[in-house]
């Protein structure tokens, strides 16, 4: 009996412990034959791991909403133009300050999977200079 309950308490621990279904929003550029995660916005819930139309199409959004419609240069809230973020993260977090005309695209990824591309891309390409943004 007591092996039975504590079997079961550990299945309903498991289960509860699991993830939720989430879509995941990335910014992108492949530099130097690699791809670089730029940019990572914060995961939104699904309600089931088979919604990729409703992420893809969330994330696009998300894209648009964060480059003002595919632009480097508009302004966050923090003071930074996008592209001086991106640089930014290139530099703190791959130690690269130096990145020459790349698109930065968007992808969705839903339940943990694969990254997909959503649709959405840069008018303006990114170039850093020592961390810095210039337009190029």
């Amino acid at each position: 009996m007591y092996m039975s309950t504590v079997l079961l308490t550990t299945l309903a621990a498991l289960a509860w412990a699991q993830d939720a279904p989430e879509c995941h929003c990335g910014m992108f550029i492949t530099a130097f034959h690699n791809e670089y995660l730029v940019h990572l916005l914060p995961p939104f819930d699904l309600d089931d791991c088979s919604a990729m139309e409703a992420c893809n199409s969330k994330c696009n959004d998300e894209f648009d909403a964060l480059t003002g419609g595919g632009y480097l240069n508009y302004s966050l809230n923090n003071g930074f133009t996008v592209g001086q973020e991106l640089c930014l993260t290139m530099l703190t977090e791959y130690d690269i300050d130096h990145v020459e005309e790349e698109t930065v695209y968007g992808y969705a990824r839903q339940c943990n999977g694969p990254w997909d591309y959503d649709g959405g891309s840069t008018f303006d390409q990114l170039c850093c200079w020592e961390g810095r943004y210039y337009e190029c």
